[in-house]
């Protein structure tokens, strides 16, 4: 699943500082300059609760001062109190009204923003209104009135890119708006057209649509846009989330940045930059790291606080570690500041999901993809919740719908792959080559593409992919011995792929190495019922009847009603009786069977008892099963044939 949140406010607003000639992208947005000659001072008669009367000021320095310390409600009477005073001006100056436009941006004031520019006109007439007015319908959710404004007379043409899927004014319409421009002077559009390429607002401008095309899942139109905006300017950080959010690169051109990435973040140890701690964050739970991923995003949250990009990285984190206590804690906190938004609710869900309550789970799964039909993670997670409740249609649903919401990226097929492998190996194998195709060197994929190959009884290709995976994880070349790659330090995550390696050695009876797989399972995982039992059956193999016979104790001692364990052990006990030839002991002749074994106490359906503090013994081989105390009731009663016999032929040879 992707790291960064789809709920953050993820339009960039270009800064109005002054940025001269530098090419660093822009992220936000800083309290706007003003000139003198513009937004005078303004007294205005006010009184007391007692009564008496003052003169309250009005002041582009009042309104930096309120915003200063959080008091937004002042900011906005204000700066309100400053626009009134130009708005009766026979030639308005359209620059001041631009100004007073950015502080509403700074202020959020995204209703107040659309009502002011759309009443004139001002997104026709200068590209300046055309951003904040794409920016303000955006953040209000009005993806299709971003995709309907009709601003592409204002964008410069370029021919590398074709035509845009942006609509222009008609020819009538054309004509009105020059007029419009015609009102007002010269050097106040000069400043405007100045102030736009200082600040990069036609790219902006570009991406705040291409990511409303996203949300309206127009896929193509969306990239059309994010390649004019970056052959306008290559630098914008927000093409890069954006890109990376929406699974929008290639593979092949994906892992050769994560590639180079990989390499840039051995330089950065130690740097404390959200970024960075980001991308390690990320590395680590992609490799399955995740106890490393929730160290690093503790660091990050004590450091900058509960960082909005990093928040879903955490939810994922914290539920693959099966961390509900955390989960309770973050959803807890996240519906608190801001329940209109899917992600709270999302976390709330994963809650649910990690502490087994599906329906729970589904319902606020369900209340989250409402909320945001976009919302990739979401419909993920939908799936997996319906697959835990044996709906695998609507299960598959979900998945196919996050696959056209992020087409570039594997879950969605590998998780679809999972689904048919149950009955289809076909549409398996092909579902997961496509997954394959889009993350070949994502662990957690070619484990899984080993899973389905050993489905299909494919022995020795999953045994190459499991071990491929195993290098992967460590992070070692494929020369260095098995021995010695099992010597690192691996994830906890990772012991059912050590276990499955065992399995595939035990099936081609490479016994030894198999166990030396099991024993690694067991120190990461000392309750794994799975590769204790598997260990037995190896010793059982090879002849070790005590040992297989400890480790069979202690895998029932854990899970003492697994019926497969008894039967395996059942058959152990058999074939050890078998070869043991009774025939050759010899017994007393008044050999009594509950004599000897009366006093153990011997239980016939012994694997029903509960399991105690001290472990679950179960009984020896010499008086677990009937068949052999039928052998010895046989053995006796021969024997006592024979004794009967001996008097008759001691008194014929006396004759």
């Amino acid at each position: 699943m992707s790291a960064i949140s789809p709920d953050t406010k993820s339009f960039a607003i270009p800064t109005l500082a002054d940025e001269g000639s530098s090419s660093k992208p822009a992220s936000s947005l800083d309290l706007p300059k003003h000139e003198s000659i513009r937004f005078k001072p303004i007294k205005t008669l006010a009184s007391r609760i007692d009564g008496s009367e003052y003169y309250d000021e009005a002041s582009m320095e009042k309104v930096m001062e309120m915003l200063e310390i959080g008091r937004t409600d002042e900011a906005v009477a204000y700066a309100d109190t400053l626009y009134s005073n130009i708005i009766d001006d026979e030639q308005q100056d359209i620059v001041t009204i631009a100004e007073y436009v950015k502080i509403l941006v700074v202020l959020r004031q995204w209703r107040r923003i659309s009502h002011i520019i759309a009443r004139g006109n001002y997104h026709q007439i200068h590209i300046v209104f055309a951003y904040y007015a794409a920016t303000a319908l955006f953040q209000r959710k009005l993806y299709e009135d971003v995709a309907e404004l009709s601003v592409g007379h204002l964008l410069p043409s370029n021919g590398q890119i074709g035509p845009l899927p942006v609509r222009t004014l008609s020819q009538v319409t054309g004509r009105y708006v020059e007029e419009e421009r015609m009102k007002y002077s010269f050097a106040n559009m000069a400043e405007l057209d100045n102030s736009s390429k200082k600040l990069r607002m036609v790219p902006a401008l570009m991406i705040t649509i291409a990511e409303s095309f996203l949300k309206l899942m127009n896929r193509d139109a969306a990239m059309i846009c994010i390649n004019y905006a970056l052959s306008l300017d290559n630098t914008t950080l927000h093409v890069e989330r954006l890109m990376a959010k929406y699974n929008l690169v290639e593979p092949a051109m994906w892992e050769k940045y994560r590639k180079v990435r990989n390499e840039q973040l051995k330089l950065h140890e130690g740097n404390h930059d959200p970024r960075i701690l980001m991308e390690r964050a990320q590395r680590a739970y992609e490799m399955g790291r995740f106890r490393e991923t929730k160290k690093i995003t503790d660091e990050l949250f004590d450091l900058f606080g509960p960082h909005p990009e990093c928040i879903i990285l955490r939810i994922h984190c914290l539920t693959m570690l099966k961390d509900s206590r955390s989960l309770l804690e973050l959803g807890h906190q996240l519906v608190s500041d801001d329940p209109h938004i899917p992600l709270p609710w999302y976390c709330v869900a994963m809650y649910y999901y990690s502490i087994g309550a599906n329906s729970r789970a589904r319902n606020f799964i369900s209340k989250c993809t409402m909320m945001d039909s976009t919302f990739a993670e979401g419909w993920v997670a939908f799936g997996h919740i319906l697959h835990y409740e044996v709906e695998h249609e609507q299960s598959m649903s979900c998945y196919y719908r996050a696959s056209k919401l992020v087409d570039k990226s594997s879950e969605p097929f590998l998780y679809t792959s999972l689904q048919y492998s149950t009955h289809s190996q076909k549409l398996s194998k092909k579902f997961m080559g496509e997954a394959v195709a889009r993350a070949p060197n994502d662990p957690l994929i070619r484990h899984e593409e080993a899973c389905v190959a050993y489905t299909a009884k494919s022995y020795a290709e999953a045994d190459i992919l499991f071990r491929t995976v195993l290098y992967m994880v460590t992070e070692t070349d494929e020369i260095i011995p098995i021995e010695e790659v099992l010597k690192k330090k691996i994830d906890d995550f990772w012991h059912p792929m050590l276990n499955n390696i065992g399995h595939i050695a035990r099936r081609q009876g490479r016994l030894n190495e198999a166990i030396m797989f099991y024993q690694k399972a067991i120190r990461m995982e000392p309750k794994f019922v799975d590769a204790i039992a598997s260990t037995a059956l190896c010793y059982a193999v090879l002849g070790n009847i005590d040992k297989a016979t400890e480790f069979f104790n202690k895998a029932l001692a854990i899970d003492p009603f697994n019926e497969t364990i008894r039967q395996c052990l059942s058959k152990m006990i058999q074939a050890s009786k078998e070869s043991y030839s009774v025939d050759q002991q010899t017994l007393p002749p008044a050999y009594n069977s509950e004599t000897y074994f009366g006093a153990q106490e011997i239980l016939p359906y012994c694997a029903i008892r509960k399991p105690r503090n001290d472990g679950f013994v179960v009984p020896s081989i010499v008086s677990s099963s009937q068949p052999f105390m039928s052998m010895l009731r046989d053995r006796l009663r021969r024997q006592d044939q024979l004794y009967a016999q001996e008097p008759d032929n001691d008194a014929g040879n006396q004759v």
